[in-house]
């Protein structure tokens, strides 16, 4: 006898998809304790991720001092020209901040970009600063704009500033400030420029008869680490009054893990260091005992126009395939493996028998546009047309010589937009490690559509759709969900929240009017039962 199809009622949805989103990482949780110090704030933050893993007081408004010109430099490094020459202006060089340190360069003096790059990251010299900045923007306050916008577009929301060089209240500039996590940002994209991250790496530069030295104490062996543990290779240090004593390390390890220290002290620069150095001992000692999960750098995509939104969307899964240099190389084929890898942790497949079988086959191997459609077409059996196979290769005669299955594949790479450039429509290019990451991407997407859309398949109820999502959870105790499902189910649950928080308001709001009504009336009835009613006037006998 055939069963009736039990129905939930919303509340045991609502509670299902509570209960779920309780299994689901939280991306900001604290994974180890926070070591105490005494600073104004200070952030650790996994540089490949972007992940803050710890600290203190790290959304307080502080004053970034001069590590504010890490903002200059991105911006005029992304916006000038580096290979070009700035000549020193009177009106620049000799109207610095007062209180700031200069190196005199003195005016109608012509330098490379990058010799006032290196004076302004290394010697944080104000008046190498304000020269870049006029030099690229025209005006000191022109680069200002430009640092702010650029803080609109990295989502910096407690960040501002109103002069180059890092000056702050305590010199009467009132809208530069910032925190110790979103400096940390700013280090994390700067550090990804190797413009920057080759300067900040030096020690001691001389240009023009210009001789000096970096700041960073690490470099110059002025403060002690053990470098058998990881490398300092650089950052920017800042002091003023307001600040304290500042300094924004980043450190690698030899298996391509960065981390980034903000660190801003109220004791003292020796202390600073101390403390820095303290915090990165304890943050890789943590990583070592399986305590806290750091990612390769990456530092050659994780700003790209081109890969950065996909990058971010799946860093902390540790899925990218990197070397010990932390290097993604997106322009590197992809192997077997890492494709594997890649697609285990994007897409949820770890387990996946015919993924494995792809995998051993031949670990080292390059994988093909080909490869990779027929690929999708083991792990999702779908069907075309041939009319409509054809109709969607009808341009491409590279796919002339394929045999009828490999040509259905194909169309169904091509209709799903797995092409994700011109040269995967060939199906003999063999793809680049980028390719394979936006291509995991688009599967995530195709994983929904596909379960939606193909009822016969025995994983049908899988199927995570906007109007059948918690249906689907419910009845499939062994669910494995993409991070895009994962976010949409989030989204879902929070919107449903919302609606029955606003129902629940617009129900008390309407028994509260209903009862201040009966309240009124009652108070009517009653008055009127209390009140003597008048007699007409009548007179007296006939």
């Amino acid at each position: 006898m055939l069963q009736k199809k039990q129905r939930h009622c919303p509340a045991v949805w609502c509670l299902a998809v509570l209960l779920f989103l309780c299994l689901l990482p939280t991306e900001t949780q604290a994974k180890v304790k926070a070591p105490k110090k005494e600073c104004h704030a200070y952030a650790v933050m996994d540089a490949g991720s972007g992940e803050l893993l710890f600290g203190q007081d790290a959304d307080k408004v502080i004053y970034p001092a001069s590590t504010a010109k890490l903002m200059t430099a991105i911006v005029c490094v992304e916006q000038g020209n580096v290979n070009g020459k700035i000549k020193t202006k009177s009106e620049i060089v000799n109207n610095t901040t007062y209180g700031t340190y200069s190196l005199g360069i003195g005016a109608g003096i012509t330098f490379r970009f990058k010799d006032l790059l290196n004076m302004s990251l290394m010697a944080s010299a104000a008046d190498a600063t304000d020269s870049l900045a006029a030099g690229v923007f025209g005006s000191k306050q022109k680069c200002v704009e430009a640092m702010n916008a650029k803080c609109r577009e990295l989502g910096l929301k407690k960040t501002s500033f109103d002069n180059p060089v890092g000056s702050d209240i305590g010199a009467g500039f009132k809208k530069t400030y910032s925190t110790a996590r979103e400096m940390a940002l700013i280090t994390r994209y700067a550090m990804a420029n190797p413009l920057i991250r080759s300067t900040v790496a030096k020690v001691h530069c001389e240009t023009k008869g210009y001789y000096f030295n970096t700041t960073n104490w690490f470099l110059r062996g002025m403060a002690w680490y053990d470098e058998d543990k990881y490398t300092i290779i650089g950052s920017k240090s800042g002091t003023t009054n307001a600040a304290g004593h500042v300094f924004i390390a980043t450190a690698v390890d030899d298996e391509g893990h960065e981390v980034i220290c903000a660190y801003f002290g109220n004791v003292s620069k020796e202390s600073t260091f101390t403390s820095i150095r303290k915090l990165l001992d304890y943050t890789f000692r943590k990583y070592h005992e399986g305590k806290l999960t750091l990612t390769k750098s990456n530092y050659d995509v994780r700003i790209s126009k081109k890969y950065k939104e996909v990058y971010d969307r799946y860093a902390a899964l540790n899925c990218y395939p990197t070397g010990d240099s932390g290097l993604f190389r997106p322009n590197r084929a992809i192997t077997r493996k890492e494709l594997g890898k890649l697609l285990k942790g994007a897409d949820s497949l770890k387990g996946n028998a015919t993924l494995n079988v792809f995998m051993q086959g031949n670990m080292d191997g390059t994988v093909t546009a080909l490869r990779f459609a027929t690929l999708l077409s083991e792990l999702y059996p779908a069907h075309l047309s041939g009319e409509e196979t054809e109709a969607l290769l009808a341009d491409n005669p590279a796919t002339a010589e394929l045999s009828e299955e490999e040509k259905e594949a194909f169309a169904i790479f091509i209709k799903n937009g797995f092409a994700v450039d011109k040269s995967c429509q060939n199906p003999s290019q063999i793809l680049t490690r980028g390719q394979a990451l936006l291509m995991a991407d688009k599967l995530a997407d195709y994983q929904i559509r596909y379960f939606a859309s193909h009822p016969q398949s025995p994983d049908r109820e899988a199927a995570v759709t906007q109007t059948d999502n918690i249906k689907a959870f419910l009845g499939t105790p062994s669910l494995t969900l993409n991070l895009k499902w994962k976010n949409s189910l989030k989204t879902q649950a929070a919107q449903r929240k919302a609606e029955a928080k606003k129902a629940a308001q617009a129900a008390k709001a309407e028994a509260a009017e209903e009862t201040t009504a009966n309240t009124e009336t009652t108070a009517t009835t009653a008055e009127k039962k209390t009140k003597a009613p008048e007699k007409s006037a009548e007179p007296a006998g006939k």
